[in-house]
């Protein structure tokens, strides 16, 4: 490393230490994460509570990173059920049942590789009869759906624009309703939906009715800048979750509009 990025990484050093305790391999987990020197994938990271995570990228990383270090995860004390959408390969799922043990955690991932790769951790840290993945993703309507296949696992997304045809760097995926989801997995009451559907967030929730809304206590996402054609607005979609009696209770946004928020229904 050299001074320049010694001087812009100092401000991390809380971020270092924590990660020493996370995992014995934070040295090159580091690494990794700065993308210092040239470092080979699959990258698999022995946790300090037991088990492992394998990851595949740079990116994958950077999500472990925020989960596992950062914590920029919430869980709410009574946590029974958890639905973990945009589960990816499983990071938050692995890191939620160590947090809360009795919690039934259902991970949704749809694409197929990504989906595999969540199957393989989820087996490799025993949490299989926790843990249920489902290689589905969410929609405002259920069905096959374009996912765009470029970039880095955590970085796939839905095609938001209805009218678009399949072409190369697109794949169709499995989608439901977040009331279909409710549903099949048998939820009358969800304690915690996690979301990080990379701008699907906003067809998804403002699609769902403020009666199935209601049966969810606390909501943590991530919302992302979309084009501003499709009328989304963190307003928009605030106001929608707070006609179910969602309450914001936490907002942070980056210069690029993409922000984390955390709504809670007393």
């Amino acid at each position: 490393m050299n001074v320049a990025q010694i001087i812009s990484n100092v401000n991390r050093a809380p971020e270092l230490f924590v990660a020493t305790k996370r995992t014995p391999a934070y040295g090159q987990l580091l690494l990794r994460y700065l993308n210092i020197g040239t470092r080979s994938y699959p990258f698999d990271v022995p946790l300090k509570r037991g088990g492992s995570l394998t990851l595949a990228s740079t990116e994958e990383v950077k999500v472990f990173w925020n989960v596992i270090v950062r914590r920029s995860y919430v869980l709410p004390a009574q946590c029974d059920t958890i639905l973990d959408c945009g589960a990816n390969v499983g990071i938050f799922s692995v890191w939620a049942a160590a947090e809360k043990p009795q919690a039934r955690i259902i991970a949704l991932e749809p694409f197929p590789e990504t989906f595999a790769a969540l199957q393989t951790n989820i087996r490799r840290n025993s949490l299989a009869d926790r843990v249920e993945c489902a290689q589905v993703g969410l929609a405002s309507l259920a069905g096959e759906i374009l996912m765009r296949t470029d970039g880095e696992s955590p970085n796939h997304r839905m095609v938001l624009d209805e009218g678009a045809q399949a072409s190369e760097g697109t794949r169709s995926v499995p989608c439901i309703t977040l009331a279909e989801c409710l549903r099949r997995f048998k939820i009358d009451t969800l304690d915690m939906l996690k979301m990080d559907i990379e701008g699907s967030e906003w067809p998804v929730l403002l699609s769902t009715s403020p009666a199935v809304l209601r049966r969810i206590r606390y909501i943590q996402l991530e919302y992302h800048e979309v084009a501003a054609r499709f009328g989304y607005t963190p307003a928009r979609l605030f106001a929608h979750l707070a006609s179910a009696g969602h309450r914001l209770t936490f907002r942070i946004e980056d210069r690029f509009r993409t922000g984390m928020a955390i709504f809670e229904r007393p």
